[in-house]
C-alpha cells in the first residue's frame, strides 16, 4: 500500500547533503513512483568506509580527532570500515600500530592492502610492477614463484604483528590493482596467477584474504576465483571502481562470498574543470557512483584518502576546508548510517523523465525500510512511493525540489516518522 508523507522545502534543504540550488533555473512540478519490493531481495549491506593512508600520504595524516570525527559509532561520518595500508618491509611495520590501535578502540572493521612485497622477491628486484628493459620494452613485473611461500607467510607475520599488538584484521589484501602496471610501489598478479596463489598459499594466512583489488571489479578475476579449488581459500572478492563494474562478481557472491569495492578516487570535476570542485556537479556525480555501485550488488563501499580535498574529510586544498566534511563525506555518511546492516531490496521507478535514481533497502528486522533518493535535475518531483505493507491505507507522497539528495525512512508496525 501507498503512505503519505509531505515533505516541504525546507526538510528537503536539511536532507539535501550534495546539493547546490540554482534560483535562476525554472524548475517544473513533475510526478514519479516509485515501488519497493520486500520479497525480492539483493546483498546485504556490510559498510562504508575510507582509507586512512596509502604510500602517498603517512599515517600521520590524518589526526586522532580527525579519525575519530570520521568512523565509529556515534563520529560524525558513522563510517564502520578503514582501509590500511602495509608498508614495504617489516621494519616499516611499526609506522601501522597507532592507527590501527585506534581503529580497534573504535570497534569498526579493519583491512589492510599491500602495495609490494621486499623487492628481490620479484622478477627485476623492483619495487615498482613494471620495468624497462635493454630494449627499452616495458616488462610486467611479477611475484616469482619460488617466493609464493615467503610472501604468505610475510602477510601472516603482519597479522601476528597486529594481534599481537592488540589489533584484530577483519581481512588482508594480497595485492593493490594486481592489472596495473605502474613506476610506484606495486607487483602485478595475472587472473591465474593470484588463483593459484590462493588455492596453494592462501591457508598460510591466518585471516580473511580479500583479492584481487583489482582496478575494475572484473570477470577475469572473478571467473579464476569461482573454481572449486580457489573458493575454500578467500574470503572477500574485492575491486576498485574505475574499470567497470562486471556482472561476474554474482557468481563469486552466489558461493557465499562478499563483493567488496575497496577504492574509488575521482579528482577532477566531471566537467573537465579545475579542482577546485564545483560541488553542485561532484556530489551528484558521487552519489550517482555509490548507487551504481550497491545496484551492482557490493556488499561495502571504501573510498580511497579519507582526508583530501576530493575526499571525504577536507584537507584544505582546491577549495576544501581542512578537517571539515565535504559533500562527499555527507553523502557518504548518509549511507554509512542508515543501511549499514540492512539489506537492498528491489525498487522499481516509474519517472517519465528519467531523471530520478536511488535504492532501497530492509532493516534485519524486517520492519523498516530506507530509500535513498537522487534527484540531479532542476525539476520539483511530487514522488509517490508504493511501500510494501498491507496495514498501510495511505500514499506516499515526497516532495523532491530541484538539486534534493534524500534518504526517507519509514517504520512499521508503529507510526510512520518524518525522514531523519
Amino acid at each position: 500500500m501507498k503512505k503519505q508523507l509531505l515533505i516541504l522545502m525546507k526538510s528537503v534543504i536539511m536532507l539535501a547533503l550534495a546539493a547546490v540550488l540554482h534560483p535562476t533555473v525554472q524548475a517544473q512540478v513533475r510526478t514519479a513512483t516509485v515501488k519497493v519490493n520486500k520479497d525480492q531481495k539483493y546483498q546485504k549491506i556490510t559498510g562504508f568506509g575510507g582509507f586512512v593512508n596509502s604510500p602517498q600520504f603517512g599515517y600521520s595524516h590524518m589526526t586522532e580527532a580527525e579519525i575519530r570525527k570520521m568512523w565509529g559509532a556515534g563520529s560524525e561520518a558513522g563510517y564502520n570500515i578503514m582501509r590500511i595500508y602495509i608498508p614495504t618491509g617489516k621494519d616499516n611495520w611499526g609506522q601501522v600500530l597507532t592507527t590501527a590501535q585506534l581503529a580497534q578502540s573504535l570497534n569498526i572493521k579493519i583491512f589492510a592492502s599491500p602495495w609490494s612485497m621486499p623487492a628481490e622477491w620479484k622478477t627485476y628486484n623492483t619495487i615498482a610492477s613494471r620495468y624497462q628493459d635493454a630494449n627499452g620494452v616495458w616488462q610486467p613485473v611479477y611475484l616469482k614463484q619460488e617466493n609464493y611461500a615467503d610472501y604468505a607467510n610475510y602477510l601472516n607475520d603482519f597479522v601476528t604483528y597486529l594481534r599481537q599488538n592488540g589489533v584484530t584484521l577483519e581481512a588482508i589484501s594480497l595485492q593493490n590493482e594486481p592489472d596495473y602496471q605502474v613506476d610506484y610501489a606495486g607487483c602485478i598478479w595475472t587472473p591465474v596467477q593470484m588463483a593459484s596463489f590462493i588455492k596453494s598459499y592462501g591457508d598460510l594466512i591466518d585471516c580473511k584474504i580479500i583479492a584481487p583489488e583489482s582496478v575494475g571489479i572484473t570477470d577475469n578475476y572473478a571467473s579464476a576465483f569461482v573454481n572449486p579449488e580457489v573458493l575454500p581459500h578467500f574470503d572477500i572478492f574485492g575491486g576498485h571502481q574505475y574499470g567497470a563494474i562486471q556482472s561476474g562478481l554474482l557468481n563469486v557472491q552466489a558461493q557465499g562470498k562478499e563483493v567488496w569495492m575497496t577504492e574509488f578516487l575521482i579528482n577532477w570535476n566531471s566537467d573537465g574543470g579545475s579542482r577546485d570542485f564545483n560541488w553542485s556537479i561532484d556530489g551528484f556525480s558521487f552519489a550517482n557512483a555509490v548507487n551504481q555501485a550497491l545496484l551492482s550488488n557490493v556488499n561495502a563501499w571504501i573510498h580511497y584518502a579519507t582526508k583530501r580535498y576530493y575526499g571525504p574529510l577536507g584537507d584544505g586544498m582546491f577549495g576544501s576546508t581542512a578537517g571539515v566534511m565535504t559533500k562527499r563525506g555527507s553523502i557518504l555518511s548518509h549511507y554509512a548510517k542508515y543501511v549499514t546492516g540492512y539489506t537492498r531490496i528491489q525498487n522499481s521507478w516509474n519517472d517519465n523523465t528519467s531523471e530520478l535514481r536511488g535504492s532501497a533497502y530492509l532493516s534485519e528486522t524486517g520492519d523498516k525500510i530506507v530509500v535513498q533518493v537522487i534527484n540531479p535535475s532542476s525539476n520539483t518531483y511530487n514522488l509517490s512511493v508504493d511501500l510494501p505493507f498491507s496495514r498501510m491505507k495511505a500514499k506516499s507522497l515526497v516532495r523532491l525540489r530541484r538539486k534534493a539528495w534524500l534518504k526517507a525512512t519509514w517504520i512499521f508496525p508503529s507510526k510512520p516518522t518524518d525522514p531523519r
